[in-house]
């Protein structure tokens, strides 16, 4: 994906950023029509432009890489990662712990910014599908299909993360459609959409690898279709459920999806669409370690399937995380900016067996920890102290404890580039959105459900790390809650641990001790809830249950 002309892509996002339902008439955006003459300038305003929004270097905004936004709604509301009270720093108003102990609000600030972004993006999507139906004699019928179904597919990418975080939410295809011709559809009705959405597109995507720098580069192709409908079937007993607040739920065997021309229970579909990436053009292959995925130049990282691309001579995109997790003076000794603020939590910890005999090895690539070093040498503080990380000093306020400014295990997943800019926070190491050791984890965890054994996929993660003989023997087993602390170990700080936790029927706010059953009122903490603001913009919107 080349950097495109700075002056079309201002044009169409001024045109489409008014797309949003929240305040403004869906048709304000059909401007600036009139400069298309092409089929090449169709496409990169119509297809290669929604690119431009994945990341961002405005929080609220994008996939991964900013603040108070969809990445943040997915680590600090599930028990994986916490930013805690330190002093005066990270209060905000209450705003981190509300997401760590489950009490949001309809007028949360993240969740508003996650609404309005992922509606913004279908807005753009929208508007581009108006223009290639418009333009389409400038484009062969093969050309038009490609164009459409790219498209779609980014439009079902956004819907996806509207039917995990929202659920009841309202499904906009036409820029025509006005405000009081908007209103919500159930979970149910939302999931058949985003899925006939997939299975319409992806005859006509590339099979192409998405990852690596090339025509494909950060595009929707057909593996990352294929990736993104394994994740629905996956989450098909949770997102097919209209009423979650009860004790029942649809039964993963039951459902039935179409795949193509075959009719496929939930588990098989994860299967069937695992095996149609796994032996797809794109040759995607685990790389010797995890490590690689977050190298500096990641590009050519086998295992990596769809990324934000990264580039401080090119994007705008910003990746913020590192920033806000390293200590001040750790952060400047290596050239960057530091925030202290993110860490794990005592459960990261203990599920990575962090100080045991069986400490998993990843723990070292995933987290600083202990004493910190730069260029080998200890890290001396302004204070003539060694900088030490104190992991198991975190709690939830630390304002009166003598490891304010150093509880907590930082983040350490991606590698430092030296010639990251800004803080670091504009850099080269690609965001890692899709990766193939997920796949394999899902294929297990299908199998497993389904009835078979997936000790095969289990382990082509775990062995490549040399895991295997370091860990008990019981937890080398291809069972379902050793599938769930893997992916928990594997995926740390990648977005998906909430996700998770509401799968496996763990999603508890730490308050509540976690060996007791699921209380009814923390049951529609599944969901967030739809914004008070667009509530408020359209009366034909309705609460999701439990926030009335």
């Amino acid at each position: 994906m080349k950097k495109y002309n700075t002056y079309l892509i201002s044009i169409i996002t001024i045109a489409l950023s008014s797309c949003s339902f929240l305040t403004e008439d869906p048709r304000s955006g059909q401007t600036a029509q009139n400069i298309i003459t092409s089929a090449s300038i169709l496409q990169k305003q119509a297809v290669l432009s929604l690119y431009e929004h994945l990341g961002s270097n405005e929080d609220g905004r994008g996939l991964q890489g900013t603040y108070r936004g969809v990445y943040d709604l997915q680590t600090f509301a599930s028990n994986e990662a916490i930013i805690p009270i330190r002093g005066g720093d990270w209060l905000d108003g209450g705003l981190w712990l509300d997401l760590y102990y489950h009490t949001w609000r309809s007028d949360n600030e993240v969740c508003e910014n996650a609404w309005l972004y992922l509606y913004e993006l279908i807005g753009q999507c929208n508007h581009s599908l108006f223009l290639i139906d418009s333009y389409q004699s400038l484009l062969t019928r093969e050309q038009y299909q490609a164009c459409c179904a790219e498209v779609s597919a980014v439009r079902a990418l956004a819907y996806t993360y509207l039917l995990d975080l929202f659920a009841r939410v309202p499904i906009i295809t036409d820029v025509n459609q006005t405000i009081h011709d908007i209103r919500q559809s159930e979970r149910s009705q939302v999931f058949a959409f985003v899925w006939e959405e997939l299975q319409e597109a992806l005859p006509y995507l590339a099979d192409e690898r998405s990852n690596s720098r090339g025509e494909y580069y950060g595009r929707m192709t057909y593996p990352v279709a294929c990736f993104l409908l394994m994740k629905l079937a996956l989450n098909a007993e949770i997102w097919t459920d209209d009423d979650w607040t009860d004790d029942s739920y649809p039964d993963g065997k039951l459902i039935k999806l179409r795949c193509g021309e075959l009719t496929l229970n939930a588990w098989e579909a994860v299967k069937h669409y695992g095996n149609e990436l796994l032996t797809s053009a794109a040759d995607y292959e685990l790389c010797e370690s995890q490590i690689n995925c977050f190298a500096v130049y990641n590009e050519d990282a086998k295992e990596n399937i769809f990324t934000i691309p990264m580039d401080p001579a090119v994007y705008r995109n910003r990746f913020k995380n590192l920033f806000r997790s390293l200590h001040y003076e750790h952060a400047s000794a290596i050239g960057y900016g530091g925030e202290n603020g993110s860490c794990a939590t005592l459960q990261t910890l203990d599920v990575f067996g962090y100080g045991m005999r069986t400490q998993d090895c990843r723990f070292a690539t995933t987290f600083f920890a202990g004493k910190v070093s730069v260029d080998n040498s200890p890290l001396i503080l302004s204070d003539g102290d060694t900088l030490v990380y104190h992991a198991r000093e975190v709690r939830p306020d630390l304002t009166n404890s003598p490891y304010i400014a150093t509880a907590g295990a930082r983040m350490k997943k991606y590698a430092f580039d030296p010639a990251g800019i800004f803080d670091g926070q504009l850099r080269n190491s690609d965001i890692v959105l899709f990766r193939l050791a997920d796949v394999y984890l899902m294929i297990a965890e299908a199998k497993v459900r389904n009835g078979e054994d997936g000790q095969q996929e289990f382990e082509r993660v775990r062995l490549r790390e040399a895991l295997a003989l370091a860990m008990p023997i019981e937890q080398r087993q291809a069972t379902l809650d050793n599938i769930y602390y893997e992916r928990w170990i594997e995926l740390m700080w990648e977005g998906w641990h909430r996700q998770d936790m509401i799968r496996f029927f763990r999603y508890l706010s730490p308050l509540i001790d976690e060996t007791t059953t699921t209380p009814p009122e923390e049951r529609y903490l599944t969901v967030f809830p739809i914004p008070q603001t667009a509530l408020q913009t359209n009366n034909n919107l309705t609460q999701n249950k439990g926030y009335e």
